[in-house]
């Protein structure tokens, strides 16, 4: 039962680096701002929406003034009407767009277009995390792998310790070989001590980015040793300007319509005095209807749309140069990175080999330290060949799944 609990909760902790990237772009405070950004646009268009809908306005206004309208006439046996000199209102003033140039549908257009570029900004700085995994990921497995080298080397000491301490016990070695494998032995627990301490150091990391707790029991599994041959590039950096054309051309849509000509239908009731008749002295109400057109005239000698236009193209221009040159930059980061993927596949196999060697130049110094041939400093320097041996196939290792992980992040394939 034991044995099953363990076996679990090994299963349980293991995680994957695909895993930890997921949970870290959910975990991002910037990933929060995405609903935000979602509602804010909905509620803009909302609003726009009700432009749509009749205006309606209600007004007061109560004045005097010095000198009224009067007729500079009289006539016999009749009463000039004069007018008063306090004059009052209340109007209710209603307007509804017949046609309103494509103002509204353009103000719709920018304020979806506006969210849609904050959308993939916020997306392409979660983006950046990826590596940010990444590095902390295979700090990890580069750990375990050493740890595990050391070990080797701790072991073999170890065993040779045991065989000097006995024969120091008979007589038939010096102390001076205990001291100095003890010596070593020292050492690679300080250095396990500092590999030990930058594994804990990476899996914090991976908490703080991902929200989930890591320790020291949790199996990170490595990733798999195979490339990706597609060589479309697919990161969010192009979504983002390909957004920011789309706002770009919403704006010059809004433009045009700011320029077009505009219909409406207005009606005022109102109570007043004097009302519709100024001549009259008594309140009374009164009604104005009609049909409203508008059309803007001032841009066609100010040129102040042609100039707005350009501007919007020159940063669209802008936008495409910035495009062709993150391009470039991701081409060159990618050749670069493949030729260090054919470096260290190169190099693994000479590690493999060097390793072989080393093995047996161990073995070989261990029979000849048992038989009195060489001293105890000389087995430990074959004994660190070997270790310095394993560490760097283990380095190259690690380091050829992190650069195929890494071409993968920067073709924007994972």
């Amino acid at each position: 039962m034991l044995i099953m609990v363990i076996c679990g909760f090994s299963v349980s902790a293991q995680t994957t680096l695909q895993a930890c990237i997921e949970l870290a772009e959910k975990n991002s405070p910037q990933a929060q701002l995405l609903p935000l950004i979602k509602e804010t646009q909905n509620i803009q268009i909302d609003a726009l929406n009700k432009n749509l809908l009749p205006q309606a306005s209600l007004g007061g206004q109560a004045t005097w003034q010095s000198a009224v309208t009067g007729l500079p006439i009289s006539l016999p046996n009749i009463s000039m009407p004069s007018i008063p000199k306090d004059q009052y209102k209340v109007t209710l003033d209603l307007t509804q767009n017949i046609w309103d140039g494509g103002l509204t549908k353009g103000q719709k257009k920018l304020a979806s277009a506006a969210a849609n570029t904050d959308s993939k900004s916020i997306e392409n700085n979660i983006f950046q995390l990826k590596e940010q995994i990444s590095n902390l990921y295979f700090g990890v497995l580069l750990a375990d792998k050493q740890l595990a080298n050391t070990e080797i080397s701790r072991n073999d000491l170890e065993s040779q310790a045991k065989k000097i301490q006995a024969n120091l016990q008979n007589g038939t070695a010096i102390k001076g070989n205990v001291l100095m494998i003890e010596a070593r032995l020292i050492e690679l627990k300080q250095i396990q001590r500092e590999i030990k301490s930058r594994k804990l150091a990476a899996l914090k990391g991976l908490s703080i980015l991902t929200g989930k707790e890591f320790s020291a029991t949790t199996i990170l599994e490595e990733p798999q040793n195979q490339a990706i041959e597609d060589a479309n590039i697919d990161r969010p950096e192009l979504k983002l300007f390909d957004a920011q054309k789309e706002l770009s051309e919403a704006n010059k849509s809004l433009i045009k319509a700011k320029y077009a000509p505009k219909v409406n239908l207005f009606a005022t009731g109102g109570y007043g005095r004097p009302a519709l008749n100024f001549l009259s002295p008594d309140f009374s109400t009164y009604f104005i209807g009609g049909l409203a057109l508008k059309i803007p005239l001032s841009h066609l000698y100010l040129k102040t749309q042609n100039s707005d236009l350009r501007q919007l193209d020159i940063n669209k221009e802008k936008i495409d140069r910035q495009k062709e040159l993150f391009l470039q930059q991701t081409n060159l980061k990618l050749a670069s990175q493949n030729e260090d993927v054919a470096k260290l596949q190169d190099q693994i196999k000479e590690d493999s080999r060097l390793i072989e060697i080393r093995e047996y130049m161990k073995k070989t110094a261990e029979n000849k330290l048992e038989n009195g041939i060489i001293t105890v400093s000389d087995y430990i320097s074959e004994v660190d060949n070997e270790a310095t041996a394993k560490q760097n196939l283990s380095l190259h290792q690690v380091q050829l799944l992190q650069i195929i992980n890494n071409i993968k992040i920067t073709k924007g394939k994972m």
